[in-house]
């Protein structure tokens, strides 16, 4: 099953040539106690671009890549093209594997850890017509765009800068 993954055998799957990141991220207790259901889960988004533009989406304080939860019965694959498709409007076909994240959360309060995983595809725009009404509901996603160069606020700033980069 796609959830029961490794990251070493997703990497795999995809040749093995795919950027590999971890970090160990200490956070405040009910940030991590809201996250805690996503243990052991796989985490799914796209890089997308076209004409030198990325597509982003704005959630909180933040820019990222689109993105989310791996559902049951889905690839990791197919898990992203549907997270674009639901946060942009913008409808891909999912190409190389280019990273999977292994992030674990620390609690602040009481050193509890749980690891969670995320893999970041290449997408191909079909279209890049953007939605009005970007997200579902009560995801927080307030805006989606095109971005030449990355804001400042991007999260994962650094990975996303060497994703852009990575020609497969």
């Amino acid at each position: 099953m796609p959830g029961e993954t490794t990251a070493d055998e997703l990497a795999a799957r995809y040749g093995g040539n795919v950027v590999r990141a971890g970090e160990r991220t200490e956070v405040p207790p009910a940030r991590w106690e809201h996250g805690r259901d996503r243990e052991g889960t796989w985490g799914v988004g796209a890089l997308v671009e076209h004409d030198g533009r990325v597509l982003m989406v704005e959630q909180g304080d933040a820019w990222l890549l689109p993105g989310g939860m791996l559902e049951p019965g889905e690839t990791h694959a197919e898990g992203a093209t549907r997270e674009v498709r639901e946060e942009t409007g913008v409808r891909i076909d999912t190409a190389d594997l280019l990273a999977v994240t292994e992030r674990t959360f620390v609690n602040a309060a009481d050193g509890r850890e749980f690891d969670f995983r995320f893999a970041t595809f290449r997408g191909v725009a079909d279209d890049t017509e953007t939605s009005d009404d970007p997200g579902i509901d009560d995801e927080g996603i307030t805006a989606v765009a095109w971005h030449g160069a990355l804001p400042e606020n991007t999260f994962d700033r650094d990975l996303v800068a060497r994703l852009r980069g990575r020609r497969l």
